[in-house]
C-alpha cells in the first residue's frame, strides 16, 4: 500500500527567484525517512491580481503540494517520483482570493453582531447643579456696612 499523506512530512527549504516568479523549494520526508524534493512556482504578478501577499505564497504552496498528495493517494498513483515540480495555477489562485473575500466578509459580519448594546443608565436630571444644596447668602443693600 502506498504512503497516505499523514505520513508524509514537509519542510520549506528555500526559495529562488525565476523570470517574474518566485520558487519555493519544499522537501518531503516519508514514513521510511526518504526525502524528495519538490518544488511549487508561483507567478508573482498573477498573486498581486488576486490581492495575494507575498507573505502568504509559501503556505499556501505547501496546501499546493499537501492536495496534490491526497490526489495521488486517492488515484492510487505510482511510486513518488524523487523530483516533483509543480505549479500555482491562476485558476488556485483565484479560488484562494474568493474564500479570502467571504472569510473577510464573515469575520465582519460576526464583528457586528457580536457587538453589545451599552446598557441602558438613570440619566441625570437635565438641570443637575451639585451646588443646589448649598443655601444662597441673602443679598444686602448696596452701600449697607458688613
Amino acid at each position: 500500500m502506498g504512503k497516505t499523506v499523514q505520513q508524509m512530512q514537509f519542510t520549506m527549504t528555500g526559495f529562488t527567484q525565476d523570470v517574474g516568479c518566485r520558487v519555493f523549494a519544499y522537501e518531503g520526508i516519508g514514513e521510511d525517512r526518504a526525502r524528495i524534493k519538490f518544488t511549487v512556482r508561483a507567478d508573482l504578478a498573477m498573486s498581486r491580481k488576486y490581492g495575494i501577499r507575498l507573505q502568504e505564497l509559501p503556505l499556501m504552496c505547501l496546501g499546493i503540494l499537501e492536495r496534490s498528495m491526497q490526489a495521488d493517494e486517492a488515484g492510487c498513483a505510482a511510486p513518488i517520483p524523487t523530483d516533483r515540480a509543480l505549479s500555482y495555477t491562476e485558476e488556485a489562485m483565484m479560488q484562494y482570493s474568493d474564500e479570502c473575500v467571504a472569510a473577510r466578509g464573515a469575520a465582519a459580519l460576526k464583528r457586528t453582531s457580536l457587538r453589545r448594546q451599552p446598557p441602558k443608565t438613570a440619566a441625570a436630571p437635565a438641570e443637575f447643579n451639585p451646588y443646589s444644596e448649598i443655601p444662597a447668602a441673602p443679598a444686602k443693600p448696596y452701600g449697607e456696612n458688613w
